[in-house]
């Protein structure tokens, strides 16, 4: 079983990094959001995506480790806790350290990604006033006189009324 738990915190300690590298990402994405950098939008998109793909691979082999060491304890370990509650010593240290290392870049990367998605809905409501501006200045503004005909103003770009 120990070589089994040290398998799992090395798993942990490269999903660390992995999210370390996420989290970069997603901050260099707030700059090009800031910029209105599309392509180096989609650029890092795609590093993003390839990067949940390693994380995925490394969980599925933790989670093999994790039933394996469940099956040799007789009992079902469904979370880091319970894993930290079998071991002992460093290995016990080391699960608990990485445990709360991984929740605060989870954390960062949660206010990171709330502060993009922010970021990205002011940027369409700003694209929606300014297509609703223009678009309501290209509209025919027709009035219609007392005897029944046309009366067509002109419009300055300034006088729509919001």
């Amino acid at each position: 079983m120990n070589q089994d738990v040290n398998s799992v915190i090395e798993i942990l300690e490269k999903e660390h990094n992995i999210l370390k590298e996420i989290l970069e990402i997603y901050s260099s994405k707030t700059k090009f959001i800031v910029e209105n950098n599309i392509s180096a939008l989609i650029e890092q998109s795609t590093i993003e995506r390839q990067k949940a793909e390693e994380i995925n691979k490394l969980e599925d082999l933790r989670q093999c480790l994790i039933a394996k060491i469940s099956k040799e304890k007789s009992t079902e370990i469904s979370s880091l806790d319970n894993l930290v509650e079998f071991c002992e010593g460093e290995q016990k240290q080391k699960l608990i350290d990485i445990k709360n290392s991984i929740s605060k870049v989870v954390s960062e990367i949660k206010r990171v990604n709330d502060l993009n998605l922010r970021l990205i809905q002011s940027s369409l409501e700003y694209i929606d006033f300014m297509t609703n501006l223009i678009s309501s200045y290209f509209t025919d503004d027709t009035t219609y006189q007392k005897d029944g005909q046309n009366k067509i103003t002109k419009k300055n770009l300034f006088d729509v009324k919001l």
